[in-house]
């Protein structure tokens, strides 16, 4: 049976994980369209690219949704240790797909099929209670 403190944890991973990535996702389009880096012939690709790199990280809007993002990891990573495996991997990753796509919505994201995304949200919810379902009776 899944105690409710290690049902929480589960869900609170995939509300960590699934809320930040529109944040980061807004957050990296706002920095590349005012990036001001200005390239040079000499500089290579590699170079370029790095650099973009690091200038998104400075901004706000990218690194405090990325660091949020990583404090669900050290979480999931604690919860594996303790948990059925079987049941954490899905629950979180089904979690923060709903949760991205709700976030998402109140964010203002345009959704092109409204409906078959919330179907896709309901039977993602009723796939994790499965999941807890039959790891209950095991």
């Amino acid at each position: 049976m899944i105690s409710s403190t290690e049902a929480i944890s589960l869900l609170l991973v995939g509300a960590l994980w699934g809320c930040t990535n529109p944040f980061m996702r807004q957050g990296s389009i706002e920095s590349k369209n005012t990036s001001t880096i200005n390239t040079s012939q000499e500089e290579g690709e590699e170079s370029t690219s790095v650099l973009k790199s690091l200038f998104r990280l400075s901004k706000i809007k990218v690194w405090l949704p990325y660091l949020i993002n990583q404090l669900g990891s050290l979480l999931y990573y604690k919860q594996l240790a303790s948990s059925n495996l079987t049941l954490s991997v899905p629950v979180c990753n089904a979690t923060a797909m709903v949760f991205s796509c709700i976030t998402s919505f109140f964010l203002g994201e345009r959704v092109n099929q409204p409906g078959r995304a919330a179907l896709g949200v309901i039977l993602v919810l009723l796939g994790v209670q499965i999941c807890m379902y039959s790891s209950s009776e095991s």
